[in-house]
């Protein structure tokens, strides 16, 4: 009979993968061997590579590889002023060759053919594969933003807990339920708090069940996090901050507008760092509804 593994020892499990995740996204053109990653992770190389796969469904190598595509695929479209080389080289790829066969090996088309239009039938066809959502009222498309404006966002000390799959109304409200108990627990969640909803995956390149959701609180520089959350840092800069108002069936289509209907006539184009929800003391308007700013790192064009 199997052993039942107690879920604290899960959860430092979960805790010290995603340190390595986190470490895989800040550092893509480094070197990123086994034996490295497990001494980030605190955990024998002998070991980790089994570990690492239980936990996330995929191995370590594969994770990297997809990491590292996946940001490269973002990058070819928002810096379209660099070359594709350059590109792969600054996501870890050795070589043009290199990228390029991997490149097409997940998405089915080259790099080349990826910026001149292959992003858009690709995004198409994944938004085409979604189930439509049940609470959602058909052809509605309402875009509660208000007053974008481009300011600088300071550096933030955080403690996160994370949602890994679908983005959405069905497992990140849960997230943020489970993270409001641990807040208060800790009198984390005062009127003047800050708490951040960061989406770390593109849902339109990254498949909905990889996709990384963090739910964040502000603490101070030194809080150290315990067996629930990690801590991390979100740098600061420049940002489009919209202000929305709704609930989370109507976040997704506020985040479309902001790209679609703001940024193209803006004079900014993305920056490659996440993009930031931003909830400032207690953001519930009413049952359901809850406001927050939508951030978006950019610079000039």
């Amino acid at each position: 009979m199997a052993a039942v593994v107690p879920r604290r020892h899960r959860l430092e499990y979960e805790k010290r993968v995603n340190l390595v995740i986190d470490h895989v996204r800040d550092h893509l053109g480094e070197d990123l061997s086994l034996e490295r990653l497990a001494r980030v992770a605190a955990f024998s190389p002998f070991h980790f590579h089994r570990i690492f796969r239980v936990i996330t469904g995929e191995t370590l190598s594969a994770s990297i590889q997809r990491h590292r595509l996946e940001r490269a695929a973002v990058a070819l479209i928002h810096r379209r002023d660099e070359s594709i080389l350059t590109v792969a080289l600054d996501h870890g790829f050795s070589s043009a060759a290199t990228f390029a066969r991997a490149f097409k090996s997940h998405f089915g088309m080259s790099a080349t053919g990826w910026r001149a239009g292959g992003a858009g039938r690709w995004s198409k066809r994944r938004k085409a594969n979604r189930k439509p959502s049940k609470a959602g009222k058909p052809g509605r498309r309402h875009h509660p933003l208000r007053n974008v404006t481009v300011r600088e966002l300071p550096r933030y000390h955080v403690a996160y807990m994370r949602h890994v799959g679908p983005y959405g109304a069905h497992g990140i409200p849960d997230l943020w339920t489970r993270f409001q108990k641990w807040m208060e627990a800790r009198g984390l969640n005062g009127p003047g708090s800050i708490k951040l909803g960061i989406g770390r995956d593109d849902p339109l390149v990254t498949p909905a069940e990889k996709c990384r959701y963090d739910a964040c609180v502000v603490v101070p520089d030194s809080f150290t996090g315990d067996q629930w959350v990690n801590v991390t840092e979100v740098p600061g800069g420049q940002h489009a901050v919209a202000t929305f108002t709704g609930g989370p069936h109507e976040i997704q289509e506020a985040w479309d507008a902001l790209y679609r209907s703001w940024l193209p006539g803006s004079g900014y184009q993305p920056d490659d760092r996440a993009c930031l929800e931003v909830y400032r003391g207690n953001p519930n308007v009413s049952p359901g509804v809850f406001r927050c700013e939508l951030c978006v790192p950019v610079r000039p064009l």
